[in-house]
């Protein structure tokens, strides 16, 4: 089942950001690492901005390894500059 974007911030770390997703049931945490947010589109930048501009693309690449089963130990899906550079060979 597709997850459903609830929310999404970026920490104030400033290093990361976070994406709240439905799973029909309970909440997804989803963590979008900085150089993911760097990768997603040029000119690199990790922001407020960026986050939001490319939500969408961060929703589908979550859902789909949601539904992979690419979880990690402590709950989360993580989205990486390796998951953008998949999205960016199939797009």
């Amino acid at each position: 089942m597709p997850l459903r974007l609830i929310s999404g911030m970026l920490r104030s770390s400033g290093n990361d950001a976070m994406l709240i997703m439905d799973t029909g049931m309970l909440n997804q945490f989803v963590l979008v690492t900085k150089q993911a947010l760097l990768d997603v589109a040029s000119p690199p930048r990790c922001d407020e901005s960026r986050l939001q501009q490319h939500i969408q693309i961060f929703s589908n690449i979550a859902s789909d390894k949601y539904d992979r089963g690419e979880v990690k130990p402590d709950g989360r899906v993580w989205i990486t500059s390796d998951d953008i550079a998949k999205w960016k060979q199939l797009h």
